[in-house]
């Protein structure tokens, strides 16, 4: 049962119990957009975001903004408002056993100071011996018991993450928020050993809350400037209040009339002030002119006039208020015995001596001439670079006009500052050097990676039917998600009973209590034939998380972002974008990015493509939309041997094959990329959408005149693209009643396809469709490669070998005696991970998917030609012996030159 309180009406507890259910399903506080959602539909709260506010700082975290939540704003309990929500005394038992055994852990842990002590889920469950994986293993779906034991797992960690001073850090599992790991601080550990129940935890963490409110604010921009009043504090005066008042003007107007405000003869204070005004003006512009024809001259007739803002109507207005001024203030007392508006005290004589500092403030915000953010660039850590110009090293960095943010290093042209703490989202940053305050620069400040998985309502009440005639429809409606999962982008119809709006991101959650539907069939349009989706399905319940809000660009980076290349040769040179909507993330080339390089002799950027000059080194630069990337580029007689990245920032490169045109290129989507000769990356083909079936392309294989045959992913054919049309046509080999159903490699083998089945079966393939048998092999095949008398066939271990035995095997095969049994190469060798094969002048190449490296296969005997790659595939070789390499878990590229 909650705790009750007092301090809580039932509203507040309504809402609070909403918030920890959203919790509860998502597995992280829910964003704000969510809450307001559910407060609306379900509690008729319409002002969720005053209700919110309302509730006592004791059972709610209060939001970062002063004017309340945004859209993208976790709304965040704490462990005192968990305990009002039903369910959360039990949930905290749990979390104060967990301390507990923590604590244990701790005391019984290794006294080594410098091994890290880590709390995970797993090792917590099996202390309170609950399951987390079903018995089934991962193509079972979870029962009852695990799934509540994951939904626990993923409570506790968001309630532990909010204990104070006991963890160095955490990190959990994207798609299983039930697997975390916290880092103990060992130190931390020490004042939780007196801790014992519920409520002592809970009384320590709110005591620990009231002792951080009572930190000292940071100081404002206002607080700053009286910090440093002494600096202009007029010495032996006497007069300690207007020495107080003086700290409040600018260093040039103390200067010029101190000594006359204290002498009483505010007249002359006021002119010297304005006229000091005036000789500022004429020193911006290099004129000698006064009064209106001065002014007139610098905001608005010059060439390049002072510039305080970007809006056309600001150079009129700034004509008028410092033509006014002067005009009024200066010239009333310039030729008169006595003025026509007169200052009668000190008081008046400061105010006018205040508007004149005022004045001076905006001329130092001329664009050209006060320090300014040129670029920036944000990677996901709490740091912040940003490109300046006309800063000093006593910049100061102010974030949205209110925080100044701490410097961590300065160089010129170059400043880092910390941003940990700051929210996602976007927000503004100026900077301040001296008297000098540059123009406001937007940045996004995101915690989320570059890609990450998502899910956005794109249609909603689909008909689905039970039958393929369409006369039965279901009771419950199809909904069309857009998705990026693992970097591919795609399209899913999900069945649910929940109401949602398109344009909302969704969390990815079934309802574990629905036992769920049968088949379905669906149209993709109005008029479209029914196709069948699914065999079985469950009930989609996931929450809404937040809308879409406009795209804006985050940063941009340089792909790849270190190149080695050789004299006299191009690559390809990609600048991305990172954008967001606020709730997700995606990437995107940027069309026509400007690219320089700092040493024109070495190296130059010119289409999409880098041009390699002579031996040197350069940095390429570039600058979109007020963010900044860089890259590195080395140009030497690097070895045959060595490895460098070719194309990077791609999604799962599935495979790859070199056509005379260049290297053609499949991401496991429906489009088909190639670097053509001009060293440019471009779109080169489409598969057909019909064929796909959502999924895409993946291996390839070209012929000598660069005919390209594409496998399709659990399709029974292969599409041959033809290079004729330069890939605008192709026809498709269906293997209806084949053996093995699908085609799992294939070569070519001079007009005819090599095509290697599930079963390891081998057949020759026309490109009319006839299919003769030509061998088999055991284990199923995974890749292939040829040259003019042999065939070799990688296989993944056979089903039937015993654990103990299991490994690849490539098979050699001869085509010129095709009656002759296969053999295989790797008899004898242990490797279990293969999954590419291509020969080479040097030897039969081999990548290992599991290890992430390059073998080779010489004279029986095989060695490591590279390592560190991530998930390395298909491979390819060019004319000039280079090797590329498929790096599927990178999304890049990598060549090895010959």
């Amino acid at each position: 049962m909650p705790v009750s309180d007092d301090a809580l009406d039932s509203q507040d507890q309504l809402l609070l119990q909403n918030v920890y259910e959203l919790m509860g399903q998502r597995g992280s506080w829910p964003t704000f957009t969510a809450v307001d959602l559910k407060a609306d539909r379900e509690l008729g709260i319409e002002d969720a975001q005053a209700a919110l506010v309302a509730i006592d700082s004791r059972y709610i975290v209060r939001p970062w903004h002063a004017h309340g939540y945004s859209d993208n704003d976790e709304v965040r309990l704490t462990l005192r408002g968990v305990a009002a929500c039903e369910g959360g005394i039990d949930d905290l038992a749990r979390l104060s056993e967990f301390v507990k055994w923590t604590v244990e852990l701790e005391q019984k842990g290794s006294a080594d100071p410098e091994k890290e002590l880590v709390a995970s889920s797993l090792d917590f469950a099996a202390h309170l011996a609950l399951p987390l994986n079903s018995p089934g293993g991962d193509s079972v779906p979870p029962d009852s018991r695990v799934t509540q034991a994951r939904e626990l797992m993923g409570r506790l960690f968001v309630l532990a993450d909010q204990l104070p001073q006991l963890w160095r850090g955490s990190n959990r599992q994207l798609a299983s928020s039930w697997q975390w790991q916290f880092s103990v601080d060992r130190r931390g550990t020490r004042p939780y050993r007196r801790i014992h129940g519920v409520e002592e935890l809970l009384d320590f963490v709110d005591k620990d809350s009231v002792s951080a409110s009572q930190l000292p604010e940071l100081p404002t921009a206002s607080t700053a400037s009286l910090a440093g009043a002494d600096e202009y504090a007029l010495p032996g005066t006497g007069d300690g209040e207007l020495a107080v008042h003086l700290t409040l003007l600018r260093p040039e107007v103390v200067e010029s009339c101190a000594d006359l405000v204290k002498a009483d003869r505010f007249d002359d204070a006021i002119f010297a002030a304005f006229r000091r005004l005036e000789h500022e003006v004429q020193q911006r512009i290099g004129s000698p002119a006064i009064g209106n024809e001065l002014i007139t001259a610098a905001f608005r007739e010059m060439k390049d006039p002072i510039r305080i803002s970007d809006r056309t109507r600001d150079a009129d207005r700034l004509v008028e208020l410092f033509a006014g001024a002067i005009g009024l203030f200066k010239g009333d007392r310039s030729h008169k015995d006595r003025p026509l508006l007169p200052c009668r005290s000190r008081r008046e004589c400061l105010r006018l001596l205040a508007h004149a500092s005022s004045l001076l403030d905006l001329l130092d915000r001329d664009v050209d001439r006060a320090p300014a953010v040129r670029g920036y660039r944000h990677d996901q850590g709490t740091t912040l670079t940003l490109w300046v110009e006309r800063a000093s090293s006593q910049v100061e960095v102010w974030l949205d006009e209110k925080h100044k943010l701490e410097k961590i290093s300065y160089q010129a042209g170059t400043l880092t500052v910390d941003v940990a703490g700051v929210p996602a989202g976007e927000h503004r940053i100026h900077l301040v050097d001296g008297t000098r305050q540059g123009p406001a620069h937007v940045v996004w400040i995101t915690m989320a990676p570059g890609q990450t998985n998502w899910y956005r309502v794109v249609e909603v009440n689909i008909p689905l039917f039970a039958d393929a005639a369409g006369q039965r429809q279901l009771d419950l409606a199809g909904m069309r998600l857009a998705t990026l999962e693992a970097g591919i982008p795609g399209e899913r119809i999900v069945a649910t009973r929940e109401t949602y709006q398109v344009g909302h991101y969704v969390a990815w959650h079934w309802d574990v209590s629905d036992r769920g539907i049968g088949a379905a069939w669906v149209r993709n349009r109005p008029g479209d034939p029914l196709r069948k989706i699914w065999e079985d399905s469950g009930v989609f319940d996931g929450q809404p998380v937040a809308p879409a809000h406009p795209e804006r660009l985050m940063k941009i980076s340089i792909e790849p972002s270190h190149l080695l290349l050789r004299g006299q040769s191009k690559a390809p040179l990609r600048v991305m974008g990172h954008f967001t909507d606020g709730t997700a993330t995606w990437t995107a080339p940027v069309d026509d990015p400007q690219v320089e390089s700092s040493n024109a002799k070495v190296a130059t950027f010119r289409g999409g493509a880098i041009f390699a000059k002579e031996p040197g080194s350069s940095v390429l630069r570039c600058l979109h939309e007020g963010c900044t990337a860089e890259a590195s580029l080395e140009i030497a007689a690097h070895p045959s041997g060595t490895i460098t990245t070719y194309l990077s920032g791609l999604p799962p490169v599935a495979g790859v094959a070199w056509t005379p045109k260049g290297l053609v290129v499949s991401t496991r989507g429906q489009e088909l990329w190639r670097v053509g000769a001009d060293g440019v990356y471009r779109l080169v083909a489409m598969a057909p959408s019909r064929l796909l079936q959502n999924l895409g392309t993946d291996s390839m294989a070209a012929r000598g005149d660069g005919e390209l045959a594409v496998r399709l992913l659990d399709h029974p054919g292969i599409l041959v693209l033809h290079h004729s049309s330069d890939y605008r046509s192709s026809k498709l080999i269906r293997f209806l009643g084949g053996p093995g159903g699908t085609p799992m490699a294939f070569a070519w083998d001079g007009e005819d396809l090599i095509v290697a089945m599930y079963t390891g079966a081998l057949q020759r393939v026309s490109m009319d469709g006839t299919s003769t048998p030509l061998s088999s092999v055991q284990g199923q095949p995974i890749a292939m490669s040829s040259t003019d008398k042999t065939l070799y066939v990688l296989c993944s271990p056979d089903a039937g070998d015993p654990p103990q035995q299991r490994r690849n095997r490539l098979w050699s095969f001869s085509l010129e005696a095709p009656d002759t049994a296969p053999v295989d190469l790797l008899d004898g060798q242990a490797l279990v991970g293969l999954s590419g094969v291509v020969w080479t002048s040097e030897g039969i190449t081999l990548s290992d998917f599991e290890t992430g490296k390059l073998l080779r296969l010489e004279n029986g005997r095989v060695r490591k030609l590279a390592a560190g790659l991530k998930n390395p595939s298909q491979l390819a070789v060019a004319e000039s012996g280079d090797l590329y390499v498929a790096e599927f878990g990178a999304g890049a590229v990598r060549r090895v030159l010959a």
